[in-house]
């Protein structure tokens, strides 16, 4: 099914349409499910009170001036959400922030959510480099970005919100992207960055 309303879409893909997000969209985003997936509980909508909506939007949008878009799908569900935080316009650059419903995980819609908004970030907002922090452990997010050409610069260790996986025989796998430290159980995060010229560059292969 094509995408009918397109008058405020500020990037398109096949399956999916990036708009502004709206306060209704809150309620939206409040609505979905908690992942299941044990490593991914902490980024779980913060359940809020009708009140407590109002003001987190105000405060993202108005005192932390962040830059939040919505994602929808081909019937128009907001299935995900992408926002600019820690906007630097003397730098020309911004940090990424993405999630997506529990339900269209794993089916490349962050992929080409991300991939079309890239033109957008690059062309029409006119920045120069976009970067990111990614949980070591959360390899599908790590693919994604690499696919569309992000490439690491570094590392840090940060709270982990979620399962204990330091005696738990399932995280054996990943259990050395965990440690105890001054924030109690942390978690290693790799650090990203895409620059504008490197996007340019890619678009331009792409387009053979």
């Amino acid at each position: 099914m094509a995408i009918a309303d397109r008058r405020e879409a500020v990037a398109l893909g096949p399956r999916v349409r990036v708009r502004p997000f709206t306060r209704a969209d809150v309620d939206q985003w409040q609505a979905w499910p908690d992942y299941s997936e044990p490593l991914l509980v902490g980024t779980s909508p913060r359940r809020m009170s009708p009140d407590q909506r109002v003001r987190w939007f105000e405060d993202i949008t108005q005192r932390q001036r962040q830059i939040p878009f919505a994602v929808e799908d081909e019937q128009g569900h907001m299935i995900g959400r992408i926002f600019l935080r820690h906007v630097r316009r003397e730098e020309q650059s911004a940090v990424l922030g993405i999630d997506l419903h529990p339900d269209f995980l794993g089916q490349a819609y962050g992929t080409e959510a991300l991939g079309v908004f890239l033109h957008y970030f690059f062309e029409t907002m006119g920045f120069q480099r976009m970067l990111l922090s990614v949980a070591a452990h959360n390899t599908r997010a790590r693919r994604c970005y690499e696919s569309l050409g992000f490439v690491m610069m570094g590392s840090h260790w940060d709270a982990h919100i979620g399962p204990d996986v330091m005696h738990q025989a399932k995280y054996a796998s990943v259990r050395h992207l965990f440690r105890r430290g001054a924030l109690g159980l942390e978690s290693l995060f790799y650090d990203m960055r895409l620059d504008r010229s490197q996007w340019r560059k890619r678009a331009r292969s792409a387009e053979g």
